[in-house]
């Protein structure tokens, strides 16, 4: 379902609650819109002077657990409608670096917008991951990609992937909508900004972490006992991983079960409600997977989950 918003309502929606299939700090790459087309102006100021600038100051105080990527196109380094970069890998964010990388952006080619969004989401796995892109845009595709096909490959094949898309400075209906149909299919959000502030709100909110649900650090007796029940295999499945490891480490994991095509792995605060996750991972028929350690130390869960939402088997770790 498509959450197209104003921006007054973005900040309080990108904080609600997520269950298992809105993730707390997924993977994220900023697709970023640098055709020719960038070099036109809002209020006598570019609109590439506009996004560097910020960007450059939300990631500067941006606090996250996710990591973060950047891909570009529309560079002018290849031919037309393979324009496309990705300047940064997914990785821990570090906002010299991030922002060092978008100064570097020069607007110059034309928009192979259909494309870099493929490109981004099969970088994330997009299929057996959670993920998400938000993209930055000035204009819809200028080469021959089919948006909407795309679009619908992503809303109904990826296990956890979301389309944030900002149509900045797009006027024409036709073009938003086209735009909007990403959002709608993937459950993005969908924001037309017309000013700085308006793109400043609206990449805060696409771009920070989201709320893994109501949790006040201590488990109520029920949900200990809960908790205590799951920790034994059920139905078959079992889970195993280290009991200990580091902040944003990467958790191997290794399981049994029906291994459903629905099925998942995902990772909980300790005594969390069973639709409160954090992270997940497809339960692949390899029976591992990884997931990355949250940032906050403490006691966590990883649990395997059926396609309708069942807890099977679950295992207590601590990151410290």
């Amino acid at each position: 379902m498509l959450k197209k918003l104003t921006i007054a309502g973005l900040v309080a929606a990108s904080f609600s609650p997520a269950t298992a299939q809105e993730m707390a700090y997924p993977d994220t790459i900023v697709v970023l819109d640098v055709s020719n087309s960038m070099w036109g102006q809002i209020d006598g100021v570019s609109k590439i002077a506009i996004a560097r600038q910020v960007l450059g100051e939300l990631v500067d105080g941006l606090e996250t657990d996710s990591e973060f990527g950047l891909m570009a196109y529309g560079l002018g380094t290849n031919d037309g409608c393979n324009d496309i970069e990705m300047v940064l890998p997914v990785g821990p964010l570090e906002a010299a670096t991030f922002s060092a990388a978008v100064n570097g952006l020069t607007p110059h080619g034309r928009t192979p917008l259909v494309a870099a969004v493929d490109q981004a989401a099969d970088a994330l796995e997009y299929k057996t991951r959670s993920g998400r892109i938000v993209l930055v845009t000035d204009g819809v595709e200028s080469c021959d990609g089919n948006l909407k096909a795309l679009a619908d490959e992503l809303g109904s094949n990826s296990l956890d992937f979301t389309a944030h898309v900002i149509a900045f400075d797009v006027v024409d209906a036709g073009e938003q909508a086209e735009l909007e149909y990403l959002a709608d299919q993937t459950g993005g959000l969908f924001v037309s900004a017309e000013t700085t502030a308006a793109l400043k709100t609206a990449l805060q909110s696409m771009m920070g972490d989201m709320d893994a649900g109501p949790m006040d650090g201590a488990a109520t007796e029920e949900t200990a006992m809960e908790a205590e029940t799951m920790a034994e295999p059920m139905m078959g499945a079992t889970i195993s991983a280290a009991e200990s490891i580091g902040p944003r480490s990467r958790i191997a994991i290794s399981f049994t079960g029906p291994m459903g095509a629905e099925d998942y792995i995902g990772l909980s605060e300790a005594g969390a409600p069973s639709d409160s996750v954090l992270a997940i991972a497809r339960a692949a028929r390899s029976g591992s997977a990884q997931l990355i350690a949250p940032r906050a130390t403490g006691s966590y869960e990883l649990r395997y989950y059926s396609g309708a939402g069942e807890v099977l088997a679950s295992q207590m770790i601590e990151v410290q």
